[in-house]
């Protein structure tokens, strides 16, 4: 092919060459027809579809390694176009009302998803420049169902059987498929018919300009991630405590503002009742730590007191091992003197924490 484009073009078709591992079974043998472990990829297809297969194939493909195939990955592939779809469904099934104004947790949701988008976008483009595809096809996997349809939709989606304010409606169709332009390349088949079913873009999304990343804000990506952290909390207090989703409960945050983390995204995701700033413990509630910063849900029923003090007592405990741990790093005069600066701040950062951590949690354990 070189000596042909050199001939006939004068210039060379191709500067880089991939090699790919070999294909193997899952005891680690090669795929041939001498052993018949072969699978018939039409079967496949026909059982997963052609876009489950082709990420399958893809999500095994690490580069400079061989490739394990196993069919439970196709299985994934399969899983994930039903998301898509489903998600297609769920966004086309809203109605609008142009005359609605948007919520803030909605905007704040959409803001939120356009940097993420691009922050993703970036880790994409570095894994194609490093012929990473593996790494890239999970980055997109992870964006489309974690991101975007397990929080945003989530975030967004208005109350059963009421309508949409027609920014965030029009924000989630643009924001879909762009979606869409950035896993065609891996699954082109439902990217396709999903591109044409939104209506978003014009022609066909295989010849479509793909999103270009730009400047995304790191600042709000991390405030975000403590208000997913605190939802998570609050949904741990309530399945720990059997408190059903639908009965409202209060959020109290002593000694801090909320600027470290976004008021209607907690209010929206916990179905709150009250989130107020307090200076004092509140008394009958249960609490956690998140960024040294201590949280309190009061409960209107009684709780088992010896299983409340043995779950503080156990984290009492891992916290000691932690902080024992780290004391020992920073006693040792080899690694203050040669490790970098930044390695021995980030130990001491360390010890503060878990001393705070330590505090907190003694309290709660007197408290009970």
């Amino acid at each position: 092919m070189i000596m042909a484009g050199e001939e006939y073009r004068k210039d060379i078709p191709f500067h880089n060459v991939y090699f790919t591992g070999l294909v193997r079974d899952k005891l680690g043998r090669k795929m041939s027809k001498s052993l018949g472990n072969s699978p018939d990829p039409i079967a496949l297809m026909e059982q997963y579809g052609a876009d489950g297969v082709r990420m399958g194939m893809l999500l095994t493909a690490p580069a400079g390694n061989d490739l394990p195939f196993d069919t439970a990955i196709c299985e994934q592939g399969r899983n994930f176009c039903n998301k898509i779809w489903n998600a297609l469904r769920l966004v086309k099934g809203w109605t609008v009302d142009a005359s609605l104004e948007t919520p803030a947790h909605s905007r704040i949701a959409a803001e939120w998803l356009e940097h993420r988008f691009n922050q993703v976008l970036a880790e994409v483009d570095d894994d194609f420049t490093k012929y990473r595809l593996s790494e890239a096809l999970m980055s997109v996997y992870k964006l489309v169902w974690d991101d975007f349809c397990s929080t945003y939709l989530e975030i967004v989606k208005p109350p059963f059987g009421q309508p949409m304010d027609e920014r965030t409606y029009k924000a989630t169709l643009r924001m879909m498929s762009r979606l869409m332009q950035l896993l065609h390349p891996f699954m082109p088949f439902i990217t396709e018919e999903v591109w044409h079913l939104l209506g978003e873009g014009e022609g066909d999304v295989m010849v479509s300009d793909m999103p270009r990343p730009v400047v995304f804000d790191e600042d709000m990506l991390q405030r975000f991630a403590v208000s997913m952290e605190m939802v998570e909390q609050i949904r741990r207090i309530r399945a720990e405590k059997n408190i059903s989703p639908k009965e409202q409960v209060a959020l109290f945050v002593r000694n801090a503002d909320c600027g470290f983390f976004f008021e209607e995204i907690v209010r929206k995701l916990c179905n709150l009742s009250e989130l107020t700033l307090t200076a004092d413990k509140v008394e009958k509630s249960v609490s956690f730590v998140l960024h040294n910063v201590e949280c309190f849900v009061p409960f209107s029923a009684n709780i088992n007191v010896e299983e409340e003090r043995a779950k503080i007592e156990a984290d009492i405990a891992y916290m000691e091992r932690f902080l024992d741990s780290v004391l020992k790093k920073l006693s040792n005069e080899q690694f203050v003197s040669h490790a970098p600066e930044k390695v021995v701040a980030l130990e001491r950062k360390k010890q503060a924490d878990a001393e705070e951590k330590l505090r907190i949690l003694r309290a709660q354990l007197e408290q009970l």
